[in-house]
């Protein structure tokens, strides 16, 4: 008989261990057991799965010496270690009542009842523990080993008679407390293979994020208000995850959707909630349509600026944490790449201001010569006086009307031309201007109002005497770059105004200064900038690549 009882609870436990691989594998149930924030409908569901297995358990137990022996304990103590305190309960309430009118008349049932309700309570009351701690492996037996005893408690305080209540555990209990032990271990390492597999998909799903944001980088530094670059970003989303359906919104409205029609306004309720709480935010689509909304908020420089959706085709209770560690990971990203591109944004927009502002600082004493100038000529030579007028009507316009981030370097040379013939009608004869250009004026591109300042300085401050001022200008170019160079014959630049060339927090904001703040915040490291000064002259040299860096719109 005792090979039978122990053969029993064996295949007890086999067959246990059977239904739990194959639930686990069922996609709804793998769903509510990944979840690791149980609401109460979730719990209530599981008690309901884990109380059926328990009431199997009791059909497929063994009839011994008027009582049932099973493998009851198991499946009642999984649902409370798994499924949370309420699920516990409820699977412990359920099979307790089953097996009392199971056989009411049965010397044990009543005891057996009350102690399959007590394993609901053993594994509700050590859910929270076994969360904190793990599951090891000595944990559950020793929790098995308590349960059965508690059982074994119950059987002979409230069966009669007494001698067969105390024949029945002698029986019974060690390898209901061995085989029990064991099955409870191997049921519980099967739904901890979730877990594992949970914690794969969260690396995956990490990955899956870390792909999508790269390939999103490019759309997504154009800022926010681009909104060609924010439907390129979802589009990327949308085909890694084609499961989803995404949108993404500003404060006011949705900028951007793939794979769902949403109105521009209003706002979705779950995009609102995100925002307001600064938190991932799940909930229906609408009311009896089973879809889930999850909305992450965008932040960028601590302010709310917008939310990433996405919308997936199960119920909110059934939405994975995986996905919800995807979405806040997208969400991440996607908030650094958007603060990245209006900082350079604002990078522009003040490249734009300092552009603007070298526009407006004409020089008055420049505009007063020519004007005096012109008046001179106007009484000595009215032809060359109205060419002159022309000529710095032109130079105004070209100056004064850029708008690009770069220009050929055949507009930059039209431009010194333009000053040096204003120029020379003032000193009548005394500047003298050596130029050796390239054969293609048109190759290089670069920054407008570059050249013109540091020609400007080498007249002002390259003089040999009052009547003899000499500037060479040189440019050369290879494959890849060009190098240009004005040099004069003057007293060379003083010491202090050196020193301030020198220094990048330097607030001064003419001449050469301007060109090369301009020209470090443009090129960085791709541009060399050198300054050679003697008391036989200074040389102003700087090299550029051909082909200008991109520009972040400034629009």
């Amino acid at each position: 008989m005792q090979n039978n009882l122990l053969f029993s609870l064996i295949l007890n436990i086999s067959l246990l261990v059977l239904m739990a691989t194959v639930l686990t594998e069922l996609r709804p149930l793998r769903l509510m057991i990944k979840r690791q924030e149980r609401s109460v409908y979730n719990q209530l569901f599981l008690g309901l799965i884990f109380g059926l297995l328990s009431i199997s358990c009791t059909y497929t137990g063994l009839s011994f010496e008027g009582a049932v022996v099973n493998t009851r304990v198991v499946s009642t103590l999984a649902a409370g270690l798994v499924g949370g305190p309420m699920s516990g309960v409820c699977a412990g309430l359920m099979s307790g009542i089953h097996r009392y009118f199971y056989n009411p008349a049965g010397f044990t049932s009543f005891a057996c009842g009350i102690g399959t309700f007590g394993f609901g309570v053993f594994g509700a009351v050590s859910y929270r523990l076994f969360a904190r701690r793990g599951r090891r492996t000595l944990d559950l037996i020793l929790l098995t080993v308590a349960a059965e005893l508690m059982q074994a408690a119950l059987i002979l305080l409230l069966s009669k008679p007494f001698s067969a209540a105390l024949a029945l555990e002698k029986a019974i209990l060690l390898p209901k407390m061995i085989v029990n032990s064991v099955g409870l271990v191997a049921f519980m390492r099967i739904l901890d293979r979730l877990n594992r597999d949970l914690t794969i998909e969260l690396v995956e799903q990490r990955a899956v994020a870390l792909l999508i944001a790269q390939e999103c980088l490019p759309y997504l530094r154009k800022g926010i208000r681009n909104r060609e670059g924010l439907q390129h970003a979802v589009d990327i989303v949308r085909e890694k995850l084609p499961h989803f359906q995404v949108a993404l919104t500003d404060r006011t409205q949705v900028l951007a959707a793939s794979g769902c029609d949403l109105p521009v306004t209003p706002l979705p309720i779950a995009a609102r909630e995100a925002m307001a709480q600064r938190e991932t935010v799940i909930m229906e689509v609408s009311k009896g349509h089973r879809s889930a909304m999850l909305s992450a908020p965008l932040v960028t420089d601590e302010q709310v600026i917008g939310a990433l959706l996405l919308i997936a085709p199960t119920g909110p209770n059934l939405v994975l944490d995986a996905d919800v560690k995807t979405l806040e990971s997208l969400a991440q990203f996607f908030s650094v790449m958007l603060e990245l591109g209006e900082t350079e944004h604002q990078i522009a927009l003040r490249k734009q201001a300092e552009f603007r502002a070298l526009q407006s600082q004409i020089n008055p004493h420049f505009l007063f010569n020519a004007l005096n100038t012109i008046s001179a000529l106007c009484m000595t030579d009215p032809d060359r006086a109205c060419k002159t007028i022309l000529i710095l009507a032109n130079y105004f316009r070209q100056t004064l009307t850029i708008n690009e981030p770069f220009v050929p370097l055949e507009q930059e040379i039209s431009n010194v031309d333009n000053y040096l013939m204003l120029t020379e009608a003032r000193f009548e004869g005394a500047l003298h201007v050596e130029c050796e250009l390239p054969d293609d004026l048109r190759a290089l591109r670069l920054p407008p109002l570059i050249l013109q300042p540091v020609v400007e300085n080498a007249v002002r401050h390259g003089f040999v005497a009052v009547d003899d001022r000499r500037v060479s200008i040189s440019i050369r170019q290879d494959d890849k770059r060009a190098y240009i160079r004005v040099s004069d014959q003057g007293h060379g630049f003083p010491l202090e105004v050196l020193k301030k060339l020198e220094d990048p927090n330097d607030p001064t904001y003419t001449g050469l200064f301007n060109v090369r703040k301009r020209l470090r915040s443009i090129y960085g490291e791709q541009c060399d900038f050198h300054i050679d000064s003697s008391d036989k002259g200074s040389t102003v040299s700087f090299s550029l690549p051909l082909i200008p860096p991109e520009m972040p719109d400034a629009e």
